[in-house]
């Protein structure tokens, strides 16, 4: 390993306990701030200030383009691909928007953080259990009436970069429930700032654009295969000019 290698490596290290240490401060902030807060509207805000504060030890600079094409006051339904931890502290950091996340069910037990999930409002899926999951999308609609946007990654887990992978059509049945505006959304670079298996934070950029929402008349009639090719198309065709 040459001289500026291994310090690269020791710069990346020390952000790791530096970013833990901050998350279990800010989340036990949020849990105390979520008390009397049935909307989870502090815990959100708790959450964006995290999110910024991540990117900023990161030094992971965030461009976003698109936002014009959204209503601030408007809530919707965020279709992206997935590729580091590093998509959600942009999502939360870097769009003035009020998010709730789909979760998967494991996270929920874990404690401490399956509370801070809870008490936030995010959106629980357990695919062992779809009956469970339907009422939490019907749960979700309330949210969006009441001005929160939720955030999907509809391929389910994420990627080592290279490709969009295939979207699961049941992540959009949220959209049928909610009956929100779809934004399809690409992630660029975050891979390279957080590799998936790894733990070592590279600075550098990242990018996400934002596309023209898809409004419920244009998707209703749709099948959800349909709908899920349309709005991973859009991101896979975004995806390939500059991923």
């Amino acid at each position: 390993m040459t001289s500026m290698s291994a310090l690269a490596c020791v710069n990346a290290i020390w952000r790791v306990p530096l970013i833990l240490s901050l998350t279990a401060v800010m989340a036990t902030l949020g849990l105390i701030l979520s008390l009397g807060d049935g909307g989870g509207k502090r815990q959100s805000s708790c959450a964006r200030l995290w999110s910024r504060m991540v990117l900023g030890i990161s030094r992971v600079q965030v461009r976003v383009r698109g936002l014009e094409k959204l209503d601030p006051a408007g809530a919707y339904l965020f279709a992206a691909n997935h590729l580091s931890m590093f998509d959600i502290f942009a999502f939360m950091g870097r769009l003035p928007f009020d998010f709730r996340f789909v979760a998967k069910a494991s996270l929920f037990q874990w404690p401490f953080v399956g509370w801070h999930l809870k008490r936030a409002g995010y959106i629980r899926v357990d695919r062992r259990h779809p009956r469970q999951t339907l009422r939490a999308f019907r749960a979700a609609g309330d949210q969006i009436r009441s001005g929160a946007s939720v955030v999907i990654f509809p391929e389910g887990t994420r990627t080592w970069g290279k490709a969009v992978a295939p979207f699961k059509r049941g992540s959009f049945l949220l959209a049928r429930q909610t009956g929100a505006a779809i934004v399809p959304v690409t992630i660029v670079g975050s891979h390279r700032r957080l590799p998936r298996g790894s733990l070592l934070i590279q600075p550098g950029k990242m990018e996400i654009i934002i596309h023209e929402p898809i409004p419920r008349d244009r998707y209703r009639d749709l099948k959800l295969d349909a709908l899920s090719r349309q709005v991973r198309g859009t991101i896979v065709e975004s995806y390939r000019q500059v991923g």
